[in-house]
């Protein structure tokens, strides 16, 4: 859990000060979305006995924001974070499919895909960096999605 939050943290706040838009508003999402999960969630005792409704939710909301991200900003990486995050809302179904699933097993299935889209975060901050010291300017959304 510590890891977790040590790597979330330097992506949010990295992609916070560094970021164009959409690093900026992807952060946020990523924010909302551990506040939501833990506001939401399970008690501790039956969170992964069964399918966790409220984690299920914040996933899905998260993937809503994502995609509205990957669906106007003038950038590839948001897709790719959207794509993981259309994986981690399917995560839920084996619970719900197979119900007598080991806890340890959802926890893991459910977990596993927040470390890629976060440090995929800080590379696409990074070369947001990249291209605005070589180009002196990185446009954040795309013309088409400002008419």
């Amino acid at each position: 859990m510590f890891l977790f939050l040590f790597v979330f943290l330097v992506a949010c706040f990295y992609a916070a000060w560094k970021g164009g838009a959409p690093e900026r508003l992807t952060a946020a999402i990523f924010a909302a979305g551990l506040a939501a999960t833990v506001l939401l969630r399970a008690p501790y005792s039956t969170r992964f006995g069964t399918i966790d409704m409220g984690m299920f939710f914040a996933d899905f909301a998260m993937l809503a924001g994502l995609v509205l991200v990957a669906l106007y900003a003038e950038r590839f990486w948001p897709i790719w974070i959207s794509a993981f995050q259309v994986i981690q809302v399917l995560s839920h179904l084996p619970e719900l499919l197979i119900p007598h699933l080991l806890p340890q097993a959802y926890l893991v299935i459910v977990s596993v895909w927040a470390y890629p889209m976060l440090f995929m975060l800080m590379i696409a901050t990074l070369r947001h960096q990249r291209r605005l010291r070589q180009n002196g300017i990185d446009r954040s959304w795309s013309a088409s999605s400002l008419g």
